[in-house]
């Protein structure tokens, strides 16, 4: 009975250390796939906000110009 129990423990902790392999290879994919999903959201961000900036640049350029035209006017 004991080989029979040696067999199975041994077999049982080959089975846990594969899964446990397994489960960190898993688990490095979700971490990159994780990073480049930040990279991804950082380098949004920095174009959210480029274009806000432009955004705003041409609303007070217009408001500039429609100042002039105004001024102008009278």
């Amino acid at each position: 009975m004991a080989p029979e129990l040696i067999v199975q423990a041994t077999e049982a902790k080959a089975k846990a250390e594969s899964l446990a392999t397994e489960r960190a290879k898993d688990l490095q994919l979700l971490q990159e796939e994780n990073n480049r999903l930040r990279n991804e959201i950082k380098i949004l961000q920095e174009y959210k906000e480029k274009a806000h900036r432009e955004l705003c640049r041409v609303r007070d350029e217009q408001k500039t110009i429609g100042k002039i035209k105004v001024n102008t006017e009278l």
